[in-house]
């Protein structure tokens, strides 16, 4: 019981957990929320990671990627660049076109 407990905890710590990934590492962080979902954006150079919290239905998937690029572009003052954008709903990671 008391490793189930321990694993709980760890687990629920990991998920509230929104560091940026290892290459990001020393980049810029903006929040953002949009539509009551709550994203994270690091910002390196003319690298961006988009990170969102929280629970998403399946009836939101398809939205999701949009609010993503939303809340990147509204944080950073950038553009993502065309083709660019790589991950999922739960990380996305892209290119910025600052001009």
């Amino acid at each position: 019981m008391r490793l189930f407990i321990l694993v709980l905890l760890y687990a629920s710590l990991l998920a509230s957990c929104d560091s940026p990934s290892p290459s990001m590492q020393g980049a810029m962080r903006h929040e953002a929320v949009l539509e009551s979902y709550r994203f994270t954006i690091w910002q390196k150079g003319d690298q961006v990671e988009i990170i969102r919290h929280g629970y998403a239905p399946s009836a939101d998937q398809p939205k999701l990627r949009g609010l993503m690029v939303q809340a990147a572009q509204q944080t950073t003052g950038c553009r993502l660049q065309p083709g660019s954008a790589e991950g999922d709903t739960g990380v996305l990671r892209a290119r910025l076109g600052c001009e």
